[in-house]
């Protein structure tokens, strides 16, 4: 543990006799309530901040208060309602912190965060059952932090299901600035397994947390805090946001406006921060959510497994088929602003059409035909089965209407991710479009166009927003790639890489590269320039790696746009060929062979030991 003098952090503590614990088998625990993040906690006078926390039990409702629960430990501060996540600790840089901390529960816990930031994340204050702790210190820099308890000598991922929501935001914030923003503290309960996992954000589950509302051209600043033991991977719909600042809980680190990704996915992992800024410019209804389909789901301890009907009610179901890590957001007109005109004449006409195999694998079968030419564009160019949706090109600035057929026995629905494009086209059934003219689903044997004017050009996704692994795991997805005014598409120099998770026999649900579990080697040139496309577009392949090696060493490569967005001046450079990928994300990377030989594209998942390669053979110029 890093010394008292170092962090700023004086201990003092003192029993108390063991009839205060409160251990849950006297009285039934009371409910825990949702935490907002927008009333900080504790006294702030003169400088000083007066803070009184007590780790309690309680009755947890992610949903409604009718309907599934679980008894956890959470924060509280004295004499309130107990809360998840915990109180808000929000303070301005410079502030002393005087903590009285209280631990009511059966068994010891440790304490971490209450101290100065940066630094030792290791640093922590134990507090026995009965027991209170006192601890001060005066805040370190600026930023978004948190504060987090486990009991024993648990970590943050091996915490036992009653305390993996014993957790908090803790915010510094510069001196003399006014807060303009919210938080939103990521929750997951689990018994240590994807099945058994409950998301929430600020503690309850789509569709019974917080719904946001703002109008057009609002500038929104959010903080994003995850102390679950999973990452995540947090896309927004619609709009493209600004990557402001990251933390890993004790050191956060401010971007430079140069240096601030413009993106629409973000990776955050376990006991990580980041911050935001993004400006809607088109009204309607839309999602800020994790990608992982287990985590944007109704959560299965909670849901029996959902049963599809051949048909599907288009209504404003904001339960439908989704539920988990979402967050529902507004956006209404101002009526001061004058909204860009919706362009209602298409000059390029595709169809997307979406049938069953009989051969089951893969179980979806996907083709677009442009109806400008008569030949179909063939749905697969490979001899072998392949789970991966044929690519649908546009161009920027051109309006596009494509018709997806559903000619399958099973509803569905397509979203276009990244895109940004009126909400009633967006794809998720019964939430985006407006309460009276939500989208709807696309039932079997019917057809929904939807209609999108691309306002850049760069390496997009189509996939299924039906939340069901069934459709993700069969291949419902392709790639979406906008070009310039004039450019051709030239797959011969522009690659695009897929990955996904499919049902091939015989490999069960591999990790696979452009629908195959064992894709075949490319050719291609020594000397020429080439644009790889990587996608990740797996269930939950949340920590997923990608990498370019020659002779097992990372090549280099040069990274030139993120989630559509092309990489500003000052963020080009040569990078290592090793990145993470996570659900949802795109790269574009810029990559020139020196010299003939094999070069290795791989895939793989941190977590589990799945991974998939394909072999880049570089030949000789002609």
């Amino acid at each position: 543990m890093r010394s008292r003098a170092t962090v700023g952090l004086a201990v003092c503590a003192f029993s108390v006799p063991m009839a205060l614990a409160e251990p849950s088998h006297h009285s039934p625990p009371p409910t825990i309530m949702a935490n907002d993040n927008r009333v900080p906690a504790g006294h702030l006078k003169n400088g000083v901040l007066d803070l009184r926390l007590e780790l309690r039990e309680g009755v947890w409702y992610p949903e409604d208060d009718s309907g599934g629960h679980r008894n956890v430990y959470v924060f509280a501060e004295e004499g309130r309602p107990l809360q998840s996540p915990g109180p808000l600790i929000r303070v301005p840089q410079g502030t002393q912190v005087n903590a009285h901390i209280r631990n009511t529960l059966p068994i010891a816990a440790k304490v971490y965060g209450l101290h100065r930031h940066p630094g030792d994340s290791t640093d922590a204050v134990r507090v026995a059952p009965g027991e209170s702790r006192d601890v001060q210190f005066t805040t370190g820099g600026p930023g978004t932090y948190m504060y987090w308890a486990a009991t024993s000598d648990h970590s943050l991922d091996t915490r036992d299901e009653a305390e993996t929501m014993l957790s908090g935001a803790f915010i510094v914030d510069s001196a003399g600035a006014k807060p303009n923003d919210r938080i939103f503290v990521v929750g997951l309960w689990s018994k240590g397994s994807i099945d058994s996992e409950i998301p929430s954000i600020n503690g309850k589950s789509w569709p019974y947390d917080e719904r946001v509302t703002y109008t057009t051209g609002e500038t929104i600043h959010w903080r994003v805090i995850n102390p679950t033991a999973s990452e995540h991977a947090m896309h927004l719909h619609g709009f493209y946001f600004n990557l402001d600042a990251e933390g890993d809980g004790e050191h956060y680190e401010r971007y430079a406006s140069d240096q601030r990704r413009k993106e629409v996915t973000e990776f955050i992992q376990e006991g990580h921060v980041f911050a935001m800024t993004w400006t809607p410019d088109r009204p309607g209804n839309w999602l800020f959510h994790c990608h992982m389909v287990a985590h944007m789901s109704p959560p299965a301890p909670l849901h029996p497994p959902a049963t599809e009907a051949a048909t599907y009610s288009a209504g404003h179901d904001h339960a439908a088929m989704m539920g988990g890590l979402v967050l529902g957001i507004t956006v209404l007109p101002n009526a001061n602003a004058k909204l860009a005109p919706i362009a209602t004449n298409a000059t390029h006409k595709l169809q997307l059409v979406i049938s069953e195999n009989p051969a089951k694998i893969p179980l979806y079968k996907l083709q677009v035909n442009d109806l400008a030419v008569p030949t179909p564009t063939p749905s697969d160019t490979h001899p072998r089965p392949s789970l991966l949706g044929p690519p649908i090109v546009l161009t920027r600035g051109e309006t596009a209407e494509i018709e997806v057929k559903n000619q399958t026995s099973k509803p569905t629905s397509i979203h276009w991710h990244g895109m940004e494009i009126e909400s009633y086209y967006d794809g998720v059934v019964g939430w985006t479009g407006t309460d009276q003219h939500p989208s709807p689903a696309i039932a079997p044997g019917d057809s929904f166009t939807v209609r999108m004017t691309p306002p850049r050009a760069g390496t997009f996704i189509y996939h299924t927003h039906w939340h069901d692994a069934t459709q993700i795991r069969n291949g419902l997805y392709g790639p979406l790639i906008v070009l310039e005014p004039g450019q051709k598409y030239d797959p011969e120099h522009d690659r695009a890489f897929i990955f996904g998770v499919g049902q091939y026999a015989p490999f069960g649900y591999p990790l696979l590269i452009n629908g195959h579990p064992q894709p075949d080697p490319v050719t291609l040139r020594v000397g020429t320039r080439y644009r790889l496309r990587l996608i990740n577009i797996t269930p939950n392949m949340v920590d997923m790696r990608v990498r370019l090696t020659s002779n097992g060493v990372p090549v280099q490569w040069n990274i030139i746009a993120k989630d559509g967005a092309d990489f500003p001046p000052a963020q080009l450079k040569s990078s290592t060929a090793d990145m993470w990928l996570t659900v949802g994300e795109t790269y574009d990377v810029e990559y020139q062979a020196a010299s003939p030989g094999l070069v290795k594209l791989e895939g793989w998942e941190v977590s589990y030991p799945k991974s998939v390669a394909i072999p880049l053979d570089f030949v000789a110029s002609k």
